[in-house]
């Protein structure tokens, strides 16, 4: 099988609802959409790499953007390939003869879900020649960057013809824009124009090439942030709070997400820190380290003792004080984990129940 994934960063269904998408469209009604669930935490490593392995992180072990090593106090940003632990579709399709590139916006996806491809490429530091076929490289902090991308994944598809070819973008614009503005509607309309014209290159390479569009969380504004950590201490349990969605983008969200994990220092405080966690304003739900790993299918070790889940208008972060209001969109939560699925020349392909994006990833494997 040759298969052509394109993720949309941030791309919340709302967005394309709002504009004018009529190659997606028609993507639709030639072949398939989907409304699919995203992995949780809603946030990009995990569901790049639950995408590019066709997993949860239960098999792969990237949990979060970030994580506090228990053992050391460590902190670490998940970013390398040597923390994914489940073999990766560029992995299986280099072993099976195939030829495979992987096209991210941002450096820090690249040696995680690159991790076995032939041909990787960042829009952050992107090879001279593709800069003479795609453009001059954009702003990392930009919507123009994700059109760069696409020109450039179609120049490396005329170029290179692989048989796999994943395409990530960023999600600056969702985090600055909503989608009834006409900032969101314009970048939304270019990023349907310039898919378009990947998809139609495709096709004219690997006819009948099998074609997958998808997005790796929502996006929602936020009035609320809270620090789950200072809540704890003040009322005498120590602890620490790691926001899933750090990272080394902070112009994006300013490291404040709707989820985050909890280190306790005693294990005997868990039931008390569940119970004035789940009282608190703002919090969905609390749930222990067993029960997060048995809810979301992630890897116990990799996360707190606590994870502590935000309601809609709800954000968490590292403060000094333990609330304050904000005015920001942002991710991480249940609440951004419906995401659209497009699917082409994808015969007998079906999500599973329930339905996840990466099921597209799957189905690719079992077919390769």
């Amino acid at each position: 099988m040759r298969a052509l994934i394109i993720l949309i960063d941030g791309g919340d269904p709302a967005y394309f609802e709002a504009s004018h998408t009529p190659n997606l469209d028609k993507i639709a009604s030639e072949g398939a959409r989907y409304t699919v669930s995203c992995q949780m935490p809603s946030v990009t490593n995990v569901n790049n790499v639950s995408m590019i392995c066709g997993a949860p992180p239960a098999a792969h072990g990237i949990t979060a953007n970030y994580f506090l090593n228990a053992e050391t106090g460590e902190e670490v940003y998940m970013e390398s390939g040597d923390f994914v632990l489940a073999p990766t579709l560029m992995e299986m399709g280099s072993a099976a003869g195939r030829a495979t590139a992987v096209l991210a916006s941002k450096q820090k996806l690249c040696d995680m879900i690159g991790k076995g491809a032939q041909t990787v490429v960042t829009a952050e530091d992107p090879p001279e020649w593709l800069t003479r076929k795609a453009g001059a490289k954009e702003d990392i902090y930009s919507g123009a960057v994700n059109l760069w991308l696409l020109r450039a994944a179609r120049a490396v598809l005329e170029e290179e013809k692989p048989d796999l070819l994943y395409v990530t973008t960023t999600d600056y614009l969702q985090h600055k824009y909503g989608p009834e503005s006409e900032e969101a509607q314009a970048h939304h309309a270019a990023l349907d124009a310039e898919v378009g014209r990947l998809v139609d290159s495709w096709l004219r390479i690997h006819k009948d090439g099998t074609v997958f569009i998808t997005a790796d969380h929502g996006m929602l504004d936020k009035t609320r942030a809270l620090d789950p950590g200072v809540i704890l201490r003040s009322e005498g349990i120590g602890a620490n709070a790691v926001p899933i969605i750090k990272d080394r983008y902070v112009v994006h969200h300013g490291n404040q997400g709707g989820a985050a994990y909890v280190h306790l220092q005693s294990e005997e405080t868990l039931a008390e820190a569940l119970a004035i966690l789940k009282a608190h304003t703002g919090v969905e739900d609390a749930l222990s380290r067993q029960e997060a790993a048995a809810r979301f299918q992630l890897m116990a070790g990799r996360v707190g003792d606590v994870m502590v889940l935000a309601d809609s208008g709800t954000v968490f972060g590292v403060m000094e004080e333990a609330e304050r209001e904000v005015r920001l969109r942002s991710h991480g939560s249940v609440h951004e984990s419906i995401v659209p699925l497009w699917a082409l020349n994808a015969p007998e392909f079906a999500p599973n129940e329930p339905a996840r994006h990466f099921d597209c990833v799957r189905y690719v494997m079992d077919n390769l």
